[in-house]
């Protein structure tokens, strides 16, 4: 008795659904970032940085935010009073339009009193502004 013989064929694997599945996955991760994006439920405390400063210049306007929201203007109270802080960050922009702005906020400062102090920028037009942040030195046990 002779028995035909039977082909077998090839065992492979189908890509198109392997394809579907990573462009699905690609997709959920590129909505789920961009959704979450501006949340914050971390409790943040400002300002530390773990790098060194890129970029010093020599010269260059100051705005000081103390904890209480008083502003220092290159060092000089000004108080917590954001049209004077423009009227007289006006005036400085005037003898000199392309200094760069520096602002530096306490650690404890309220951080209404520095947005406030970047809203005075750029309403003046001021085009170059740095917030100036601590140096943390990183010990070995912190990573």
């Amino acid at each position: 008795m002779k028995f035909s013989e039977r082909r077998q064929e090839e065992a492979s694997i189908e890509l198109t659904p392997f394809i579907d599945v990573v462009f699905m996955l690609l997709l959920f991760f590129v909505v789920s970032t961009t959704l979450f994006k501006g949340v914050t439920q971390l409790k943040v405390k400002l300002p530390e940085v773990h790098t060194n400063a890129a970029d010093k210049s020599s010269s260059y306007i100051e705005i000081g935010v103390d904890e209480q929201g008083q502003y220092f203007l290159d060092g000089k109270l000004i108080g917590p009073q954001c049209k004077r802080l423009k009227n007289i960050l006006a005036e400085k922009q005037r003898e000199d339009k392309l200094l760069p702005l520096v602002i530096a906020g306490d650690k404890a400062a309220p951080h209404q009193a520095v947005v406030s102090a970047l809203e005075v920028a750029a309403e003046l037009g001021v085009t170059e502004v740095q917030i100036v942040a601590k140096h943390e030195a990183r010990s070995l046990n912190n990573g």
